[in-house]
């Protein structure tokens, strides 16, 4: 019976943070759209390393384009192209493919996971 309670109390839990996660997503794409013109600057984790990471964009309406460059990270470095909807910035590389979403809040970006990295991005005054 004990056994029973905890499987369920983690499997709550488990399913609250999935909705909270699905709430924040719908919560920043129902925003109004972010301005996400500028250059970036900050830092991103991978390999268990810090790496420096510049990102520079230019926006018209929802349509992103820029170049990104990842320290120590050519494979992830280069032309990026993307949209923004809400506070949501997705972007992808144009060779290799590969994309990511970013989080992004007035001159601040952020992302767990977006090109397999985890990285936030001040942008630059």
């Amino acid at each position: 019976m004990r056994t029973n309670a905890i499987l369920l109390l983690a499997l709550l839990g488990v399913v609250s943070t999935g909705c909270s996660a699905w709430e924040a997503r719908q919560a920043a794409l129902s925003a109004p759209t972010s301005d996400v013109a500028g250059t970036w600057t900050g830092k991103t984790t991978g390999d268990g390393k810090f790496s420096p990471i510049t990102l520079t964009l230019s926006q018209t309406g929802t349509d992103v384009r820029g170049v990104m460059n990842i320290g120590g990270r050519p494979d992830l470095s280069g032309r990026v192209t993307g949209s923004v909807k809400g506070e949501l910035l997705t972007l992808s590389l144009t060779s290799p493919s590969n994309f990511g979403e970013i989080w992004v809040q007035q001159d601040n970006m952020m992302t767990s996971n977006a090109f397999g990295l985890h990285f936030t991005l001040r942008r630059s005054r």
